[in-house]
């Protein structure tokens, strides 16, 4: 029985229950969130946090239990009745309108107004001004089109945008999944001034050491119940993680150091992206099973070279060989013929189709595999789609099923899935693990491991530089779209990565470099 309701309960909720077609999301849910405290939400993906938050929010009814709002029924309609209550969401998933500029994003829900019911713009734009310097982001103008900043920009304007009015409560679903650990920081100091001030904060990340570093007390949920709540201090990573997932988690163990001499599988000489500073290329050499990482300050290049060598930006200097020949990458179906293919950073809008079967984002990649004289084949789409869901372990009720009703961390299942289905020979893979739980980036891991045991060449692209420490043979640091360093693996150090990603923006006097 749920204890009685004390004056600092901001949010109670009681025998919450969700079902979709084919799956009980939330399974008689218990969750007490306290004024002036960090509140975990831990579990897999799948396990129910998404819905849960979606419920809290009014993007879904529940179809059982009852919510208490301090003290009085609550019963959100809309996402936008909860944001009356008082209760703000960064989702894992950004929620922006990318036509639109910062600004109006940031205050899409209360746009200043004058005479006539037009739009304050100086009013608009000063406030929006004082929310980007709140969460770090000086350098980006109020004026700005969405559309042109990258995923961790995004990511901080869905916390600014949720610290634009008064809230009670505020919810946090994966806020770091894409920020750099300077940004990360940055965002532990907002927290830290909320709870201070009396709000209640619900805060999910897959990154255990947060929880233990910002968070009061814990809630796990498993296959959609709760498993247990307690104080963070009373608990453990790895009780943590047992709770999690049922069982005990074995990491992929680090690679050997790799023998000197491989066999090349991509090189690059002179690469030149749009908007890469002055003078600045990118040169870098990848052997056939090797794991490449690499690492850098947001703003970098790193993601901009990826995508470069891939074809999905123009290319504006430079060379790409594979296996010693120079090639001629003007797109991707021109990096798909030479055996590359690329796991994009923004799974939602570049990896995905979410509203097709998983069936059909699994063979998108490679049609003709499962056509004959142009006619699609099912069985063989299927049969190869039903092999990787359950190679890759993605949770899923049916092959059928659209990726847009699997949690974060399946849908990168999915995405990766697609590209192994090519049998790539260069793999490259720009935050693979972004939003993924702690058993499932185990797993991933291990498989990756295995794929460049079989001779393919991975590149790897993270901010989370403990994983590219131990999944990658060697490391790569760009800085202010240059290599500004190599760091083998018996070298690894953090502080030297960083002290590399820092280096030419030292030299340009950017003292307000972000780290990686």
């Amino acid at each position: 029985m749920t204890d009685l309701l004390t004056p600092h309960v901001a949010l109670e909720i009681q025998g919450i229950s969700k079902q979709f077609p084919g799956v009980l999301a939330l399974d008689n849910v218990d969750l007490k969130l306290q004024s002036g405290q960090v509140h975990a939400l831990a579990g897999e993906n799948g396990a129910g946090k998404s819905s849960l938050i979606k419920v809290l929010c009014g993007a879904y009814p529940p179809d059982g239990g009852t919510m208490l709002l301090a003290g009085e029924a609550y019963a959100p309609h809309s996402p936008f009745d909860s944001i009356g209550k008082g209760i703000r969401v960064v989702h894992q998933e950004l929620l922006m309108l990318d036509q639109l500029s910062v600004a109006e994003n940031l205050l899409f829900e209360s746009l200043p107004r004058k005479h006539f019911g037009l739009i304050d713009r100086v009013a608009l734009n000063r406030r929006a001004s004082e929310l980007l310097s709140l969460v770090g982001l000086d350098d980006v103008s109020p004026t700005q089109i969405v559309q042109g900043l990258g995923m961790a920009q995004r990511q901080l304007i869905e916390i600014a945008k949720a610290l634009s009015g008064d809230s009670r409560i505020v919810i946090m679903d994966e806020p770091t999944a894409t920020l750099t650990s300077r940004e990360t920081e940055r965002l532990f100091e907002i927290i830290v001034r909320l709870r201070d001030s009396g709000v209640a904060i619900l805060f999910v990340s897959h990154h255990l050491q947060e929880l233990f570093e910002i968070c009061d007390s814990v809630t796990v949920l498993r296959n959609g119940r709760k498993v247990s709540t307690q104080p963070i201090s009373e608990t453990t990573p790895r009780d943590l993680v047992r709770l999690m997932v049922g069982r005990e988690v074995i990491e992929a163990t680090p690679r050997a150091n790799p023998a000197d001499q491989r066999q090349e599988a991509l090189r690059v000489e002179g690469l030149r992206f749009k908007g890469q500073p002055n003078g600045a290329q990118v040169d870098f050499a990848v052997g056939v099973g090797e794991i490449l990482g690499i690492a850098g300050l947001v703003g970098s290049g790193r993601t901009e070279t990826v995508r470069a060598i891939f074809g999905a930006d123009a290319l504006q200097a430079g060379s790409i060989f594979r296996e010693g020949r120079p090639v001629k990458i003007r797109s991707p179906a021109d990096a798909l013929a030479e055996g590359i293919c690329l796991v994009t950073e923004d799974r939602k809008d570049e990896g995905l189709l979410l509203d097709m079967p998983i069936r059909s984002n699994l063979s998108l990649a490679r049609l003709g595999a499962c056509s004959r004289a142009g006619w699609l084949l099912n069985s063989v789409e299927s049969k190869d789609a039903n092999d990787m869901a359950r190679t890759l372990q993605i949770r899923l009720t049916t092959i059928e099923q659209h990726p847009r009703q699997l949690s974060g961390g399946n849908q990168q299942k999915v995405v990766l899935g697609k590209w192994l289905l090519c049998e790539p020979a260069v793999l490259i893979l720009d935050e693979p693990t972004r939003g993924v739980d702690v058993g499932a980036k185990a797993e991933i891991h291990r498989l990756l491991q295995s794929i460049a045991d079989t001779g393919t060449a991975l590149i790897v692209v993270s901010s989370d530089l403990p994983e590219l420490m131990q999944l990658t043979d060697r490391i790569i640091v760009l800085s202010r779209g240059k290599v500004a360093g190599e760091v083998l693996r018996k070298d690894f150090d953090e502080s030297r990565i960083l002290e590399l990603a820092y280096s030419e923006y030292m030299k340009s006097g950017e003292s307000n470099a972000q780290a990686a």
